[in-house]
């Protein structure tokens, strides 16, 4: 069951989001990394970000991997980790706060647990910074994003994405497939802080499975694109309001695990704590959803 308790959410960031701060002595950098394509096949990315406008999206170049950084050097120091074992490689990349008493602490995927309230989290747009990042289209890759208070823009149409995990806490951020993924998904997975997030073209993922755990804001699940297989995803929201949409051609069932949510799904038949499509016992392909909410609304819209 959903903690309705659980109003800030325990990020997977050791996000560098730090508090009021001197900009008077900003010195600004850029900084570029990328790599040939080579023989890697596969590729694991691991990427955090703490604040600033965050772009991610598919290449139009041969390198692997393309990653161009503007940072403040009085505060930050760019991170990066590059290993190749045969055929695959694994990229780690990221931000690390130069006021350390001990230096520059080395960023860990495993390390990427830490607690902070939401509301401290300060929003100073350019101030922070630019990450643009681009990933080879053709390269199985399994990505994983970790974005604090930034502005992110995620195009991940085109890639081949055989995973993908993001968690984001004081966001603005959105994510985008504007067209298919090119492999199957097994997992796309989602966790949002105090967030305004919106996904649009989820279909186009090719995920088995969704998972989506937002805390406080206000969040759309668009389920639009090409669906070649059956899907089931698990919604979980705190507090705020959050709309799904999902196509017309395909049946929805949706089980409501929480009785104090409002839901509205017009044109669904209502059984128990189930809601069913009008097209759900013919439809070719079905997406069977498992809602928990607490406190807001939840709104189901067919196309």
């Amino acid at each position: 069951m959903f903690d309705r308790s659980a109003i800030s959410l325990r990020i997977a960031l050791a996000v560098l989001v730090l508090g009021a701060g001197n900009v008077a002595g900003q010195e600004w950098r850029d900084f570029r990394a990328a790599r040939q394509a080579g023989a890697v096949a596969s590729l694991d990315v691991e990427l955090l970000y703490g604040a600033g406008r965050l772009e991610v999206g598919a290449s139009e170049t041969p390198f692997l991997y393309d990653a161009r950084l503007r940072y403040d050097t009085e505060r930050f120091q760019p991170l990066r980790a590059w290993t190749r074992s045969g055929d695959h490689g694994r990229l780690r990349l990221g931000l690390t706060s130069v006021d350390d008493e001990t230096g520059p602490a080395t960023i860990r995927l495993e390390d990427w647990d830490v607690d902070f309230d939401l509301d401290d989290l300060e929003r100073r747009g350019d101030e922070l910074g630019h990450l643009a990042f681009e990933l080879h289209p053709g390269i199985p890759t399994s990505l994983k994003l970790g974005v604090g208070a930034a502005d992110a823009r995620l195009e991940l149409g085109g890639l081949s994405l055989t995973a993908f995990e993001l968690v984001t806490g004081a966001s603005e951020a959105s994510l985008v497939f504007g067209s298919p993924n090119r492999v199957a998904m097994k997992t796309l997975s989602i966790r949002a802080g105090a967030a305004t997030f919106e996904a649009e073209g989820l279909a186009n993922a090719r995920f088995e499975h969704f998972e989506f755990a937002g805390a406080i804001g206000e969040v759309v699940l668009d389920f639009s694109g090409e669906w070649r297989a059956d899907a089931t995803a698990s919604v979980k929201m705190g507090i705020g309001d959050l709309k799904i949409r999902v196509p017309s051609e395909i049946g929805v069932r949706i089980r409501r695990n929480s009785l104090l949510i409002g839901l509205d799904a017009a044109g669904f038949r209502k059984v128990g704590k189930e809601y069913f499509s009008p097209n759900w016992d013919t439809a070719s392909i079905r997406l069977e959803i498992a809602l928990d909410a607490a406190l807001g609304t939840v709104e189901v819209e067919r196309r």
